[in-house]
Parts: C-alpha cells; structure tokens; sequence
C-alpha cells in the first residue's frame, strides 16, 4: 500500500460507515444490508436508534403525547426511498399519558432504489428528527446521518431483516369494520379460517381515532370477532379510516385497515 493510499484509507473508512450520532437521549445510525450496487435493483436499509436506559421514543401513533421519527432525504439524482416502515410497538405510560413506542433498539427499514447505471460510489444523506421521554422529561434529538449504500454487513443484513419482519403486514382473508356513536367505535373483524384473534394486543395506527387509555380486545361473536374502543376525544368528526395493527408474542404483527364508503 503507497502512502497515498494510506493516507486515504481514513476517509474511505469513513465514508463505507458513517458515525453514529447521539442527540437527546437516544444514538441514530443509518445501516445498509448491500455489498453491492446494480442500478435500478432496490436495496434494504435501517435507520437504527438505541435509546438510554429509562427513555422512549414513538411508534407512527405515539399516542396521547409525543412524536414519531421523521426522516427528510439528500439523495443523488435518480435514487428513490420508499415508505419508513415502523416496528409494532409497545404500550407504555409517560406521566399518566399513554403512548406506543419503543425503548433501547429499534430500527426503522427504509428501501432505496437506485437509478439505472448507479454505483456504490456515491453517498446518501437524511436529516433524522425524533423524541425521547422519560417521566420527568421530554428532549428532541436530531442528526444528519451518511450512507455509502454498498457498505453492508451480513451483521447490518440480518438485523435490517429482523426488523422488517416487525413492521405489521396485512393478512388475507382479514377484514375490519367500524360502526360508531357519539362516544365510542364498534369493531368487527372478519378473520380467515381457522383464526384466532383472541390474546392479541391491538394498537390503532391512526392518530386521533380511538381512546388510548382502555386497551381493545376483541371476543368471538358467531362467526366474528368484535370490540368496542372509546372514540379519541380529539376526533374530528366520524372516522373516514382506521388502520389497527395486531400483536401477539410469537406471530408475526398484523394490520388491517378500513375506509369509510
């Protein structure tokens, strides 16, 4: 190796993987699982966050209070990101405010697709906003954070995979209605044979739609299932969509979605 190689050896490190930044209370890190790059062929990515200890960040509903990841792009010309997908989350109190969210690690899959001729030369930025609360306080973070996006790992590949496997999907045969009163929404899930909704933890993914403070449990009527929520006392109005997304220990995360005719 000549010695101009070995002086550009730093900056080639640092280009293949970008620092962490730590902001607030939580470190933000954008990972790649590529190793190579073939243009308009989509690669998988992640931004990573690892919260302190004692704090919490938000799910795409955060709840009664707080406030989801937002992500605005710098990317070269010709390259796309599709959606952020968000991991199903967990319930937790702040103060006495419910909220959904996720505490020490989460990362957020995002797929970027590159434009044809595209090589693994170029480097991609995202200015990244979040927040994070304990009980006593909330602190914003934010970073602006680098890719070079054919730096993967097989370490980055497995851990991007594991989290797109969190991000609720839609089952066939899955359907939702919604009726409604002044005060409270009716749910009735049509489930595919051989289904059982019961012991699943439901989460609405809409915000202002459904009480948080009562949890959703659905129970077989005939040959439904059924739930009654509280109505979000900041609903504007009848709800013209709810989307709900079902956990359960050791299944994978459900949604199911409906629209108002």
């Amino acid at each position: 190796m000549t010695a101009r190689s070995l002086l550009m050896f730093p900056f080639l490190a640092a280009l293949s993987h970008a620092a962490p930044v730590k902001s607030g209370h939580a470190t933000a890190e954008w990972i790649t699982a590529a190793t190579t790059i073939e243009g308009g062929k989509p690669i998988q990515t992640g931004i990573r966050m690892v919260i302190e200890e004692g704090w919490h960040s938000y799910w795409t509903n955060p709840g009664e209070s707080g406030m989801k990841l937002k992500v605005a792009w710098d990317l070269p010309e010709g390259w796309t990101a599709g959606e952020v997908g968000y991991p199903a989350p967990k319930k937790f109190l702040t103060g006495e405010l419910p909220g959904y969210g996720y505490e020490r690690e989460v990362i957020f899959p995002v797929t970027l697709t590159p434009p044809a001729g595209a090589s693994g030369s170029v480097q991609l930025g995202a200015k990244v906003s979040w927040l994070t609360c304990n009980d006593a306080s909330c602190i914003p973070g934010k970073a602006e954070l680098k890719l070079s996006p054919a730096a993967g790992s097989a370490e980055h590949a497995a851990a991007i995979d594991k989290a797109r496997a969190l991000v609720p999907k839609p089952l066939e045969g899955l359907k939702l209605e919604v009726s409604e009163t002044a005060d409270a929404v009716g749910l009735t899930l049509e489930t595919p044979e051989g289904f059982d909704a019961a012991g699943w933890e439901v989460f609405p993914a809409t915000e202002m739609a459904l009480d948080h403070y009562k949890a959703v449990e659905f129970r077989k009527d005939a040959a439904k299932w059924t739930a009654k929520a509280g109505k979000n006392t900041y609903a504007d109005g009848p709800l013209k969509e709810l989307v709900l997304v079902l956990v359960k220990k050791g299944e994978s995360p459900l949604e199911v979605a409906w629209k108002a005719k």
